[in-house]
């Protein structure tokens, strides 16, 4: 089986770079600590606290709630006593599956953030996302068996009943992807159950989601620019790069040095989506991860798309929504949404970002025309 993600880089950098500086003049102190394996990605999570013991208690909680999500919101492993996406993946055309509520929640977002921003992303389109995932070697998909799948991936072939809490997939043809809106989802549960354990001032990155609880507890007085992360948490969105010699040969963030803009934060979410780290190439042509549902195959509308709001899975899912949609659309879908800001990546090197952004107060763009 050949993943989409066959021709990239073995480390999975993060999308989101944090930056800390650490202080040990006040009794509480900054720590880290980076874990792997859960939703395929690499999690650091900075606090603070008085010792190392109490900042681990903190870290077995985020561990303990992000395996339990990793576990329902899968579509690659069975786990012993649970049924979860893929099982109702492997119940299409066979019966309802008894599922988790935590899934039929989900579902449910999935299926009015779609309706809402114009049906872009389609958590039922998993069987079309298959066949370029599951796609053999140096061939593209069939057109047909794209076509085909389309067909299928309809609403009127999913049954979710709330009451007995079960999910029926009535045709064999579709299938659940929960890729573009669980791993954010899973992020601001966990984050939602730490607040209300007393936690409030943590930072979380899993891989391109950032999420904030709170504030910085001591200053750091070493902030040189953009004076609000002495406070807030500071937050580096990195350029598009692809590693890659041929890709990158003409690609100009590959000509620039630091980051795209840093960001100041505090209670708020931070989702970067980009094709620069999962991709494959034929014939030169570059394909990424993100799929048009429409055009039935991948696109590159942008280098990046970074989205800032409260929610980490409404911006998980908004900002893969918006990578698909022109920025035109992209700006007045925003606007009409409110409570959202967005930094737009060019694949030419320019950025576009909403007026919330204000450089220099909360944000600092760079290397970029003004």
């Amino acid at each position: 089986m050949k993943n989409i993600t066959k021709n990239i880089i073995n480390y999975k950098g993060l999308i989101l770079l944090v930056l800390v500086l650490f202080s040990s003049c006040n009794r509480e102190k900054l720590y880290r600590e980076e874990i792997t394996g859960l939703f395929d990605t690499t999690h650091i999570l900075v606090g603070y606290d008085k010792n190392e013991r109490g900042f681990q208690e903190k870290v077995k909680i985020y561990k303990e709630e992000m395996e339990k999500y990793h576990k329902l919101y899968t579509i690659y492993e069975n786990f012993h006593g649970i049924n979860n996406v893929k099982t109702i993946n492997d119940n299409a055309g066979i019966k309802a599956v008894k599922v988790d509520t935590e899934i039929i929640e989900l579902l449910e977002k999935g299926i009015k953030w779609k309706e809402e921003t114009g049906n872009k992303v389609d958590i039922f389109g998993g069987e079309i996302i298959s066949l370029w995932n599951n796609r053999k070697e140096d061939e593209l998909p069939s057109t047909i068996d794209l076509e085909n799948a389309k067909k299928c991936s309809i609403p009127e072939n999913v049954e979710i009943n709330k009451n007995q809490s079960t999910v029926f997939l009535k045709e064999k043809c579709i299938k659940i992807d929960l890729g573009a809106i669980a791993k954010g989802y899973a992020v601001e549960k966990t984050a939602e159950k730490m607040g209300k354990k007393g936690i409030t001032s943590f930072m979380i990155s899993a891989g391109g989601n950032v999420r904030i609880i709170g504030k910085r507890i001591i200053e750091n007085k070493n902030v040189k620019e953009l004076m609000k992360c002495r406070t807030h948490f500071c937050v580096g969105v990195t350029l598009p790069i692809y590693y890659n010699k041929e890709l990158d040969k003409n690609n100009p963030y590959n000509k620039k040095e630091g980051y795209l803009a840093k960001i100041s934060a505090s209670d708020i979410s931070i989702v970067t989506t980009g094709n620069y780290q999962r991709y494959f190439l034929k014939n030169n042509e570059l394909y990424g991860h993100i799929i048009d549902m429409y055009k039935l195959k991948p696109v590159n509308n942008f280098a990046s798309v970074t989205v800032i709001t409260k929610d980490s899975g409404f911006a998980d899912f908004m900002s893969t929504t918006l990578f698909l949609t022109p920025y035109e659309e992209g700006i007045e879908m925003v606007r009409k949404l409110g409570n959202i800001e967005v930094i737009w990546a060019f694949n030419d090197g320019k950025m576009k970002h909403t007026e919330g952004l204000r450089n220099g107060e909360n944000f600092i763009k760079y290397n970029f025309e003004k």
